[in-house]
């Protein structure tokens, strides 16, 4: 092999690494970028949450149109969107847990059910423009269904003759559910 041949291999061989590392790095910000989006989006749907749980405790003044925008909110980072978010395996600084995976069908019916529940609220924003009328308070009856990890009927179940608040109640249990299951904890 000649001079030229072995600078030739050499620059291939230089060319290869530099390609390999550059994939490695692509990789790497992949990686922090998907959970720096899972983040975004995990307090876009907090605050969401907080404006909708001040109205109803009376913190806030009520406001249709600012209602019906945080339940679209939780609903746009929702369902499939949110599903896909967590499609692969788990990835350093995320605190999602390797379970996804194990249990994809009950990661995405949560995240669909956090959909629906999200939908109703945005339902009930339309049907009451200008005030937090007493059919949107839970009654008497409604049950919560239990902790976390609790057995729940359906989400379309009954969530359109549902009280907002108490589609309320089930969207952050939803959210407690899928968070006990699935976030690894932070050790204390």
């Amino acid at each position: 092999m000649g001079p030229k041949m072995v600078k030739a291999c050499g620059l291939v061989l230089v060319g290869a690494a530099i390609a390999a590392m550059s994939a490695a790095a692509a990789q790497g910000f992949k990686s922090d970028s998907i959970v720096q989006e899972r983040q975004q989006d995990m307090k876009a749907m907090a605050a969401a949450a907080k404006s909708i749980s001040a109205m109803f405790n009376g913190t806030s003044p009520y406001d249709a149109k600012a209602f019906k925008a945080a339940a679209e909110t939780v609903k746009a980072h929702s369902g499939a969107l949110l599903s896909s978010l967590f499609d692969g395996p788990v990835v350093a600084g995320s605190k999602a847990s390797s379970n996804i995976a194990a249990e994809r069908q009950t990661f995405d019916k949560l995240a669909v059910d956090l959909g629906v529940y999200a939908s109703a609220l945005a339902v009930a924003a339309d049907r009451n423009p200008d005030v937090l009328s007493p059919e949107m308070r839970m009654q008497g009856g409604d049950v919560l269904m239990g902790g976390p990890l609790a057995k729940k009927r359906t989400a379309a179940q009954d969530v359109s003759s549902m009280a907002a608040e108490h589609a309320f109640h089930l969207m952050l249990q939803t959210c407690t559910s899928c968070h006990a299951k699935f976030r690894v904890q932070d050790e204390k």
